[in-house]
């Protein structure tokens, strides 16, 4: 990371994040503020939102916004091996909010979960990802199918709503 009085070196940035230096765009506009703020300090940024610590909302939107690796992979590590309750579902939730397509797979194993907290959030995160525009619903289908079948009342419901919307589109 570059102190303030320092010029960022935009072609070492684009070297350090895999990308064409004369390529733009959002994303990766985004991988290189989260490669700016470092991998540390957007793990340290979920653990405040877990913890709900003052202004957490605030960490939660950066967070969402740059959708990083790091945030990600964080959450992920909370869910699988905290032992509080409370937390592995807060965690799942952040996750519902930087999850991107290639999480899709983890719907099935938060719809798995023994935590119903954890389920309804799960059927959450594929919620984002359709209605986020990170995946269509053939990929979804599979997840919807199990969500129908769940034995969670409310991850039913949640999936009722869900197919109600799709079929509005």
């Amino acid at each position: 990371m570059t102190s303030r009085d320092e010029p960022i070196d935009w072609q070492a940035l684009a070297e350090g994040i895999g990308t064409d230096p004369n390529r733009s765009g959002d994303r990766t506009a985004r991988r290189a503020i989260a490669f700016l703020l470092g991998d540390e300090a957007i793990r340290r940024s979920v653990d405040w939102y877990v913890e709900g610590l003052p202004a957490a909302e605030h960490a939660r939107s950066v967070l969402r916004l740059l959708q990083p690796d790091a945030a990600r992979s964080r959450c992920l590590e909370i869910y699988r091996t905290d032992p509080d309750p409370e937390r592995r579902r807060c965690a799942v939730e952040l996750f519902r909010v930087v999850a991107t397509a290639d999480d899709l797979p983890l719907v099935g194993e938060f719809l798995a979960d023994a935590d119903p907290g954890v389920q309804l959030w799960g059927i959450g995160v594929l919620d984002q990802l359709l209605f986020g525009g990170h995946v269509d619903a053939d990929d979804a289908e599979p997840f919807l199918q199990v969500a129908e079948q769940h034995s969670h009342p409310q991850v039913r419901e949640k999936h009722a709503d869900l197919r109600e919307h799709l079929a509005e589109r």
